[in-house]
């Protein structure tokens, strides 16, 4: 009698196991071409920009001011002012440090005793979720070798998959004194 019950109990877990749903993953756009989206004056970090999809769902930058210097790792190095570039690093995270499902923008400069990012206005704000609040850098990792500034904003998803939902026809703008800089979702339609 115990051993029935017993592989009755293993044969219930394993057909329980069996038809567990799985989430059926989404159909996903074909990466855009680098120079289909230079012609559009939009600049992606590399030809292969979905693939750390849905972990990590990096915006493009949309050069309409021709600002755009330069990819310099995770960041788009972008002309501030005259004189001077700042990093922008924007997109979507399942995790980065302690933060999990986040848009995130982190603005950074080299170390500049005439240019403190501290004391510059500095807003972000999604088109579809509203502005960003700061965040902890404590919480994701700093590099005191520069300035560092970073602006979150929490997403509740149903799934991973969901992703897609939050972040299509998304705009991301970024004001640092005055100046705007804006980014595109990667899943977006080029005619």
């Amino acid at each position: 009698m115990h051993k029935t019950i017993t592989f009755l109990f293993i044969l219930l877990i394993l057909t329980g196991c069996s038809t567990a749903t799985k989430l059926p993953r989404p159909d996903i756009k074909p990466e855009i071409n680098a120079k289909i989206l230079n012609e559009k004056g939009i600049v992606g970090y590399n030809a292969n920009y979905k693939k750390n999809y849905f972990r990590l769902l990096p915006y493009f930058f949309y050069n309409e001011n021709g600002t755009f210097n330069e990819i310099l790792g995770d960041f788009y190095n972008v002309d501030y002012l005259i004189d001077y570039d700042i990093n922008i690093m924007p997109g979507f995270w399942s995790e980065y440090g302690e933060y999990k499902n986040v848009l995130l923008v982190l603005i950074s400069k080299a170390n500049s005793k005439n240019l403190q990012l501290k004391n510059i206005p500095i807003s972000v704000k999604s088109s579809k979720h509203g502005m960003f609040e700061v965040g902890d850098l404590t919480k994701s990792g700093f590099n005191e070798n520069q300035q560092r500034v970073l602006f979150i904003k929490k997403l509740e998803l149903q799934n991973k998959y969901d992703i897609l939902n939050k972040i299509y026809d998304d705009v991301i703008t970024v004001a640092i004194g005055g100046q705007i800089y804006k980014f595109l979702n990667p899943e977006i339609v080029i005619d």
